[in-house]
């Protein structure tokens, strides 16, 4: 493993000041109270956030420990994808991974906190990277890169991650699903704006395509339930799941490498671990379904060191095969 190596470009200035000014002010001037209620939220979270890091995430966890306890919706959306996804483990074991999934939900919440309102360069000090020698090859290709994720820890920490490693090198652009509320998705914009060089919804295929075209690196989590014309049922962990095709068809229209990484942190000293795994070689095929599935073993791989930490509260199979059985 070696240490991350800041890069030209740091994202926020030593004196961060977190979110603009402006922005509080659109949420505690704005005429609808359900915004006044936002920002009390939101400044709470900026206070956990300069709590000890040690202590952020413990608190964090008791916090998931308390969704656990007071969500049955949550209890059986998580119960019924591990019981689909693990039918191999004793009921006990399922179970146990059941609770350990929600304690590091509330872990993922705090490590989002505290890349949304703290220094990232203080950060960085914890993180070591482990398959340089990936990343150089990728990088050798001259190729534009998908940086391929999954909801596996916080998302926010896992693309600023990848940015301060990209930015090194390449233009780096991180993409989202854009929110409905307009001042939601400021606040998103706000907290994120310095993980990379631009912030693309991913209906944006004009931004996306055009950055890769440009040998430029995306990020890019598509394991969320989705099912449109762009999809296919794809085996997720043996399980058929709707799956967009869009991380083959960018690949086929830019010529970009897919490269599958992960985040992980260490238990015993809270370090983490940046991993750059092998680029999916000969992708994307004249196959979207096999190339599909290819993708999901790629995020099989991410989740397997540590499966508590996946988001088993999403609906990964809310939409199934014509025939197949509803699972939540």
């Amino acid at each position: 493993m070696s240490e991350i190596t800041p890069p030209d470009r740091p994202y926020k200035p030593v004196d961060n000041t977190g979110i603009p000014l402006n922005f509080w002010a659109k949420l505690f001037l704005n005429r609808h109270p359900k915004y006044w209620l936002l920002g009390l939220v939101l400044v709470l979270c900026r206070l956990l956030a300069l709590l000890p890091y040690s202590l952020l995430l413990f608190v964090g966890s008791l916090f998931g420990r308390l969704c656990e306890l007071l969500s049955v919706r949550l209890r059986h959306i998580v119960r019924s994808n591990i019981e689909l996804c693990y039918p191999q483990l004793p009921q006990g074991a399922r179970a146990a991974l059941g609770r350990a999934c929600f304690k590091e939900l509330g872990i993922t919440l705090a490590e989002t906190l505290n890349a949304w309102f703290s220094n990232p360069a203080k950060f960085w000090r914890r993180v070591e990277l482990e398959g340089d020698e990936n990343w150089q090859r990728a990088l050798a290709s001259d190729r534009g890169i998908i940086m391929l994720s999954c909801h596996y820890g916080s998302l926010d920490l896992n693309a600023a991650l990848a940015g301060f490693l990209a930015r090194r090198d390449r233009i780096f652009a991180f993409t989202y699903r854009q929110p409905s509320d307009a001042i939601v998705d400021q606040f998103l914009h706000a907290a994120r704006r310095d993980y990379g060089d631009h912030f693309y919804s991913v209906r944006n295929l004009v931004g996306i395509t055009r950055t890769l075209k440009k040998k430029g690196v995306v990020w890019y989590a598509p394991d969320i339930e989705v099912k449109n014309k762009n999809t296919v049922f794809a085996d997720f962990m043996g399980v058929p799941a709707s799956t967009t095709i869009a991380v083959s068809r960018l690949a086929a229209a830019t010529g970009a490498l897919v490269v599958p990484f992960g985040h992980y942190r260490n238990s015993y000293n809270k370090r983490y671990t940046l991993k750059i795994y092998s680029p999916l070689e000969n992708f994307p095929s004249d196959d979207p379904l096999a190339d599909t599935r290819r993708m999901n073993k790629a995020i099989e791989r991410i989740i397997e060191p540590y499966p508590e930490r996946y988001w088993w509260v999403i609906k990964r199979f809310k939409n199934r095969p014509e025939g197949a059985k509803r699972v939540y």
